[in-house]
């Protein structure tokens, strides 16, 4: 029994791997599974920083001296001798595993009753014997060949053996071999049992010359030694069969040929000393039986030999064991008495013997041998090729095997006689060599099945695998040939290593017109450049992500190597002091996909960022895509870009720098996210973009924009101000389709989310130059209709717009990426696989940050704190928002009847009198803009949706996202209802001030203090008397048509005491009595003022031409 003792782990592993391998163990993290009764095989798990606990085996080995070879695997990254072996040993020196329970008795067997049969003959045991032969041999074949019905065939596979000193000896082996259709054999044939064919009904394709064959074979398990007068007889049936196949189920079928005649001649083996063995005249190897018969494979023959002497006799001579050389002359005179014609079968008559005493050279042939495992029967799948080492020893020219036991040793060239003094001492300092490397004889050990002649060849002791192989190459060869030993490797020996000449270099082959680019991570092997990048990434694919740093940063493994198997088998060893930070620069920038990596533009950045974690890697090609990517990576050395004469409007900094940006990723071709907080000029900065590609002559195709419905007016009114000369059409409404001739004649056309997948039919027919999506996140979908035809869209550039490209999780950024660079973060499912599982599930913060870097280039996002510099104290927005159908049409109604009304006051009473009806008209239509429900209350029509809220709705959400803190105006508490219902549905918290409020101050501090970030205010409770520095957003959900109270009421957040910028939204719905206002103010302020506010005193000076413009169609 082994003693698996602290001291024996401690000095069987360095010091390091031993302290941490304690480690684990003293906290409890091992689980010891099996432990063998003579302590020598330990199994157990050992819990890591992973999820999953390691599975690890150790296999113990006493040796010469006491000392004890550990052999640990594990399933971690490191595989072998780890400090996880260390803790399951720690574990095992300390506990025995239980006894396994006494198998409980076997339960007593219920009696058994058997019904009653009817009467049947009863026949005696010779004639029931009999029949049941009659049976056995009525069901056999007689017939020789197979019906077509029969698809399996019985083969026969006859072979010779050589052992060490070249004894050979034939066997037979049965083999059932299926048929394809082609009739050919199929690689799937087994070994056939002959005593099946006599146990129960036989085989339907056994032939009736196989029974006597079979019935020679019935006690052996399907191979059988063939020896004398028997093994030829049985020889000549098989040969009759047509089914002797030579060597293997797939070698020439042997057919029976003429006797040959031969000669017998004494040869040499590899220890000097001499044997007799048959030449065959006309070329074949000879079968030694009796008589002896030949195999000529080349004819596909096999037949007796001929000799000069009676069988038998010649028999016994062929047996001979191999004659030492001072045996020569007796066994002359003793053979001579024996055989007739004597000389032609002696041993040759040698000279004098020549002395040769010099230092043994040893020598290593590395090889292999199909070897069976042991315990099981010849046939099933257990074989292998085993890699053995073959020991001899050179003394001058000559080579002795050192499983030769003889000291001296005479060997024979002709007539010439060397006897060579061997020195013992010198062989058995090299065998103990092997020894402490970990070899033994393959006799020695009872795990498979060797051949006679491999019994003195070394292996690697049972539980080793390739990898110690790769180890014994790699670091024991070059010490071995150091010290003079010759060491050679045959060409199938199944480890084969090769090493790198010189060091490893990154290249990128660029194609031009070509989308993608390889990387490769050359070395060069026998004059041969090897891309090892697809292997570097196995590697790291095989170790789990939440391991894969601790694995990266573990210096302990630098004084490793890291074995790479390449595509024809070979290994190439690479020190980990030299791949470590190519795999942790590679696992910080790629992700590992099958294969090697296929780059796009759009991978610029990670190749820039690969290129400088590697500063010493020397690169081929690649040049024009790192430049690239640096560019897209730091927003830097991009070219200016000078805005044109169509675009009317001056660029702040930071949308200056916007417009550059995306001027660089159309001039790659690369799409992109712009995702600056609300209020920062998305619109603005994507107009402009335009703008530069009309200029640029590059406007030959439309661009189309896509927007949510309540966005169209904005765009449109935004295009009319920045960018007038542009070609904008709309596609809106039910009359859309007749617009869609005027398509490719416009430079900008509108649609919206909800009436895209109705047009893609229309839409996808065409190509586009950009394809533009405003609040993109309504996309965020994939698998929705408008997201598919969105993916259907063909154009040159794609561009995206969110102030949230994130709200709820990863799969919404996928979903944009996939639309504005189709393939830049996989498909969906590696996508969650790579990123979203570890990010979401795991809060794995490397690969967040991984993804981050990976993203940035492509996903612009500026906050109004990163730009506050640029920022003027107070910017006003002035968001269009169209009426809904349902809506314009309520709306419309009302304009008609109040026009009417008005029309008929002024015609009783004169234009002065009506004052009273007039603001009621211009209420109710202010009304049925801000929410019909509010004309409801005045007896207006059942509920309609609004524009206006339904705008408002997506925006508040955003903002607060954003950390906006927001005041919201409006002249109606009824509105402000409304508003407070959809908030709370919404689950949005507000705080709200009205007339009607009695307690002031508190909705004050909660907003001012943060505690809440929405204020409702009514305009008049609300407009003046508040200090709202916490406010940096004002919305005006209606227009007031005095200014001057307007103002008042943004003051209350821009004001003295207020360090941050303040937007002022302005809502006005298109094509309404908000925009005539906004019109006659600008024209009749006064007009206005007098109008709408009854304290100014001013008098009325307004004509009926006006009343037609605010109420008029």
């Amino acid at each position: 029994m082994i003693s698996i003792t602290a001291d024996l782990i401690r000095f069987s592993f360095p010091s390091q791997t031993f302290s941490r391998g304690r480690e684990y163990q003293r906290k409890g993290a091992v689980f010891l599974e099996y432990l063998s009764p003579d302590h020598s095989v330990v199994e157990g798990l050992v819990q890591g920083t992973g999820r999953k606990p390691y599975s690890v085996s150790v296999e113990l080995t006493a040796q010469r001296g006491g000392n004890v070879r550990i052999s640990g695997r594990c399933s971690c990254p490191m595989t072998f001798n780890c400090k996880h072996v260390v803790a399951l040993l720690l574990q095992a020196g300390q506990m025995t595993p239980a006894p396994a329970p006494a198998p409980a008795p076997a339960p007593e067997p219920a009696p058994v009753s058997f019904a009653p049969s009817p009467a049947e003959p009863v026949l005696s045991a010779s004639v029931e014997g009999w029949l049941a032969h009659m049976e056995k041999v009525g069901q056999l074949s007689t017939r020789e060949d197979y019906p077509p019905t029969v698809r399996r065939r019985l083969i026969y596979v006859l072979s010779l053996s050589l052992d060490r000193n070249g004894s050979a000896w034939a066997t037979l082996c049965t083999m059932s071999v299926p048929l394809l259709k082609d009739g050919s054999f199929s690689s799937k044939a087994r070994v056939f049992q002959p005593s099946s064919a006599f146990g129960g009904a036989p085989a339907q394709f056994l032939r009736s010359s196989d029974v006597s064959i079979l019935r020679h074979m019935a006690f052996t398990s399907g191979e059988m030694r063939l020896e004398g007068e028997g093994g030829a007889e049985l020889l000549e049936k098989v040969l009759a069969t047509g089914r002797c196949h030579w060597e293997t189920v797939a070698g020439p079928v042997l057919q029976r040929g003429d006797a040959r005649a031969a000669s017998v001649r004494w040869t040499g083996i590899a220890d000097g000393r001499q044997r007799p063995q048959i030449e065959v005249t006309g070329g074949g190897r000879a079968v030694p039986l009796t008589p002896p018969w030949y195999v000529d494979s080349a004819n596909q023959l096999c037949g007796p030999v001929e000799l000069s002497m009676p069988p038998r006799l010649a028999k016994v001579l062929l047996e001979a064991p191999p004659v030492d050389v001072a045996e020569l002359d007796e066994v002359r005179r003793r053979l001579s008495a024996i055989l007739p014609e004597a000389e032609a079968y002696l041993p040759p008559e040698l000279a004098p013997a020549t002395k040769l005493v010099v230092s043994p050279v040893p020598r290593l042939l590395l090889h292999h041998q199909t070897v069976q495992e042991a315990g099981y029967f010849y046939g099933r799948d257990t074989f292998v090729d085993m890699p053995l080492a073959r020991l001899s020893f050179l003394y001058g020219d000559h080579e002795i095997s050192s499983a030769s036991m003889r000291a001296t040793l005479t060997l024979i060239a002709g007539n010439t006689v060397t006897e060579i003094v061997r020195s013992a001492s010198e062989e058995q300092t090299a065998v103990r060599r092997l020894h402490r490397l970990g070899f033994m004889l393959a006799s020695e050990q009872k795990s498979w099945r060797v051949p006679a002649e491999c019994g003195h060849d070394f292996m690697l002791e049972p539980g080793t695998d390739e990898a110690a192989w790769v180890d014994f190459l790699v670091h024991e060869v070059p010490e071995l040939t150091a010290a003079g030993w010759h060491v050679s490797i045959a060409d199938d020996f199944p480890v084969r290593v090769v090493y790198s000449e010189g060091t490893i270099e990154a290249e990128v082959q660029e194609k031009d017109g070509i989308d993608w680019f390889d990387l490769h991570l050359g070395v060069l092997v026998n004059g041969e450049r090897i891309d090892i990048l697809p292997m570097l990434l196995t590697v790291l694919r095989k170790i789990p992500g939440d391991e894969l740093l601790e694995f990266l940063e573990d210096s302990e493994i630098d004084n490793r190597m890291l074995h790479l198997r390449l595509d024809d088998g070979r290994i190439l060893p690479l020190p980990f002091s030299q791949v470590r930070p190519i795999l942790r620069a590679l696992a910080a920038l790629f992700s590992s996909e099958e294969g090697g990596i296929r780059l796009t533009r759009a991978d610029a950045p990670d190749v820039a960022a690969f290129a400088e974690a590697l500063p010493n890697l020397v690169w081929r090609g690649g040049e024009k895509l790192r430049e690239l990517g640096r560019r897209l990576r730091d927003h830097s050395g991009i070219p200016a870009v000078v805005l044109p004469d169509l675009f009317h409007g001056t660029l702040r900094a930071y949308q200056q720098a916007g417009v550059e940006w995306m001027q660089l990723l159309r001039d790659v071709g690369l799409g992109g996210i712009l995702a600056d907080d609300m209020g920062l000029g998305k619109t603005v900065q994507t107009l402009a973009h335009v703008a530069v590609e009309k200029a640029a002559g590059r406007l030959d195709r439309p661009c189309l924009v896509v927007a949510p419905t309540s966005l169209m007016a904005n765009w449109q009114a935004e295009a009319e101000i920045f960018t007038p000369s542009l070609r904008t059409l709309v596609l809106q409404g039910p009359e859309r389709k007749t617009l869609f001739p005027l398509i490719d004649s416009s430079d900008i056309v509108f649609s919206t989310y909800p009436l895209l997948a109705r047009d893609a039919d229309e839409l996808t027919a065409r190509p586009w130059h950009m394809v533009i999506l405003d609040e993109a996140q309504y996309v965020k979908n994939p698998v929705t209709s408008t997201a598919k035809a969105l993916r259907m869209l063909e154009a040159r550039h794609r561009l995206a717009l969110s102030g949230t490209p994130l709200e709820n999780h990863l799969g919404e950024l996928w979903a944009l990426f996939d639309f504005v660079s189709p393939g830049f973060l996989g498909d969906r499912a590696a996508f969650t696989r790579q990123w979203r599982t570890p990010i979401e599930k795991k809060g794995d913060a490397e690969r967040r940050a991984a993804l981050a870097r990976r993203v940035k280039p492509f996903l612009l996002r500026r906050t109004k704190a990163q730009v506050v510099a640029d920022l003027p104290p107070k910017t006003e927005i002035i968001e269009h928002v169209d009426l809904t159908d349902s809506q314009r049409a309520l709306y419309e109604g009302v304009r008609l009847t109040m026009h009417k009304k008005v029309r008929e006051a002024i015609a009783a009473k004169g234009l002065k009198r009506s004052r009273i009806e007039l603001l009621d008209a211009l209420l109710k239509l202010r009304q049925a803009c801000c929410d019909p429900r509010l004309v409801k209350a005045a007896g207006g029509k059942a509920r309609v949706e609004s524009a206006k809220l339904i705008r408002l709705m997506e925006m508040i959400p955003e903002m607060i996202r954003e950390g906006r803190r927001i005041l919201l105006f409006s002249q109606f508490t009824s509105m402000l209802a409304l508003v407070e219902a959809e908030l709370q549905a919404a689950d949005v918290p507000y705080v709200l001030l009205t007339g009607d409020t009695k307690d002031r101050a508190t909705p004050v501090r909660r907003f001012q203090s943060g505690e809440v970030p929405l204020f409702l205010i009514s305009l008049k409770a609300g407009g003046t008397g508040l200090n709202l520095t916490a406010a940096d957003t004002v919305i005006h959900y209606d227009p007031w048509w005095n200014p001057a109270v307007e103002a008042q009421a943004t003051d209350r957040a821009h004001r003295i005491g207020q360090d941050k910028p303040v937007f002022v939204y302005k809502l006005v719905a298109g094509d309404s009595i908000e925009v005539k206002m906004s019109e006659l103010k600008a024209r009749k302020q006064a007009l206005a003022d007098g109008l709408f506010d009854p304290e100014a005193g001013s008098a009325i000076d307004i004509g009926e031409d006006d009343v037609e413009f605010l109420l008029g169609g």
